[in-house]
């Protein structure tokens, strides 16, 4: 059976989630993703002939590419993922945790733990193409559901080489509670689980925070969401702190990503928990704004585990600067796999 895999977009750097699938005849896009910054290229869409287009997440740099489709390509989603998407664009409904058929090839979706409404795709074809998207094994929040057995894994190597554990950055962020913040989060991802655990932490320390309305919008369509798409344990703390009275002048602030700079908050400091553009990186190396990290991706240890339950026999490490030292340590896990297996058989 022919199975084509090309990433247009996300090889080799944090850019825009575009990769096309051809097999049984058909062509499939997965994902259609916006430029992160000025200046990065968008020639993925160029002269693009596909049959349907499947959307992981709607973070921008997954779906922020759509006005650049033609109109009338088969779009797939979550009715979560919807919501973003340019008005009035018609698309089809994708399961948060089911099996369709798309252009005559057979997708399975799960959740993989990163946004609201945001899922894993795999391809019944080949032995199987297993597309994680954004993926986190970590959250608070969104359960990550174990995918079928795939022969070739597109996995999320945004983090490298990277393996702090979350609980240590969790920890790392508590320390830095008492100064006045403003943490700036996408509204669909982090914002959401970040807001219970801070909600938590401010009580503790005896700090007053609030978020924006985008934040608590989506703290209020997470409950809607049927309660399996939600880790379990959490709802009672969402309603809580949704009808708690806050002060407009709060000690620390959690906030929709826009483009944010140092002086649009003259009384507070910037603290950015994920990826940084050019123009931040340029800030935080003049000091002007701090960074630590909220795990909202795989780490290396998750990308070895879930290549080895995949039993994946190749690997696309995407959007990340580190291909090959990920691809390495990848490969290195798998002939060690492969010899303490052969060990135990022969023993």
């Amino acid at each position: 059976m022919s199975l084509h895999v090309e990433v247009l977009s996300g090889l080799g750097e944090k850019a825009p989630a575009a990769i096309l699938v051809e097999a049984e005849g058909s062509r499939l896009l997965l994902d259609a993703g916006g430029a992160l910054h000025p200046g990065q290229s968008m020639a993925w869409a160029e002269g693009l002939d596909v049959d349907a287009v499947l959307i992981s997440h709607d973070h921008f740099d997954h779906i922020g590419g759509v006005p650049a489709l033609p109109a009338e390509l088969p779009l797939y989603c979550t009715s979560a993922v919807a919501a973003a998407l340019p008005s009035g664009r018609d698309w089809r409904v994708l399961p948060e945790r089911g099996r369709c058929c798309i252009a005559g090839i057979p997708v399975t979706t799960g959740q993989a733990g990163h946004s609201l409404g945001g899922v894993w795709l795999h391809l019944g074809v080949s032995g199987g193409v297993f597309y994680s998207g954004d993926a986190c094994l970590e959250s608070l929040l969104f359960p990550f559901d174990e995918p079928p057995p795939a022969n070739v894994a597109l996995l999320d190597a945004s983090y490298g080489v990277y393996d702090t554990p979350q609980e240590q950055c969790r920890e790392a962020i508590a320390q830095r509670l008492t100064a006045p913040w403003v943490l700036p989060v996408p509204a669909s991802g982090r914002a959401l689980e970040m807001a219970v655990w801070l909600d938590a932490q401010a009580e503790r320390l005896g700090v007053s925070w609030n978020m924006d309305h985008a934040c608590r919008a989506g703290l209020e369509a997470l409950l809607r969401l049927p309660r399996t798409l939600r880790r379990e344990g959490h709802d009672a703390a969402i309603r809580r702190l949704l009808d708690a009275s806050r002060p407009a002048s709060p000690m620390l602030w959690l906030v929709a990503d826009r483009d944010d700079a140092p002086e649009d908050w003259p009384t507070h400091r910037l603290l950015h928990t994920g990826y940084l553009t050019p123009r931040r990186q340029r800030q935080r190396a003049a000091g002007e704004v701090d960074w630590l990290r909220w795990n909202v991706h795989l780490r290396l240890s998750h990308m070895r585990a879930l290549m080895r339950q995949l039993g994946a026999g190749q690997v696309f490490p995407l959007f990340t600067s580190e291909v090959r030292k990920v691809s390495e340590s990848l490969a290195a896990s798998k002939a060690l796999a492969l010899s303490e297996e052969g060990g135990n058989a022969a023993g």
